[in-house]
This record gives C-alpha cells, sequence and structure tokens, in this order.
C-alpha cells in the first residue's frame, strides 16, 4: 500500500488478561481508525519523544479496567 511505511512483525509478551483487556480498550478508543498496532505504534512514538508524537487517546474506564494491585 502506498504510504505506508515497511515494519517488521515484533513480538511482546504480556499476560493474556493483560492482552485482552487491552484488546477491548482498543475497540473502545475515541479514534475509529484504531487498533492494537497503531495504539502501540503511538505510544512507542511518544515515548522515545519521537518530534510531534502524540499519546495514544484513551477510552474512559470500562469493564477492561482494573485496580492497580500495587497502590
Amino acid at each position: 500500500m502506498a504510504g505506508k511505511e515497511k515494519t517488521e512483525v515484533r513480538r511482546f509478551r504480556t499476560s493474556d488478561d493483560l492482552w485482552d483487556r487491552f484488546g477491548a480498550a482498543v475497540a473502545n478508543s475515541p479514534d475509529p481508525e484504531a487498533d492494537m498496532s497503531k495504539v502501540l505504534r503511538q505510544f512507542v512514538r511518544w515515548y522515545v519523544h519521537e518530534v510531534g508524537a502524540k499519546q495514544p487517546d484513551r477510552p474512559a474506564a470500562g469493564p477492561w479496567s482494573k485496580p492497580n494491585p500495587d497502590a
């Protein structure tokens, strides 16, 4: 596809529970074009201070939310 940068598949380790809750949160994102890969790329770009990068929008708390066990 034109305009898409070539990317490689990366592995990401997390629990099934966290991955499933992330998927549910992304499905309820205020960004209608959000998918899990897009949200992760946005976060990584923001995290490394890429010029112009912004944190991805996230939905309000919902059934995918859990209290922080470390709080």
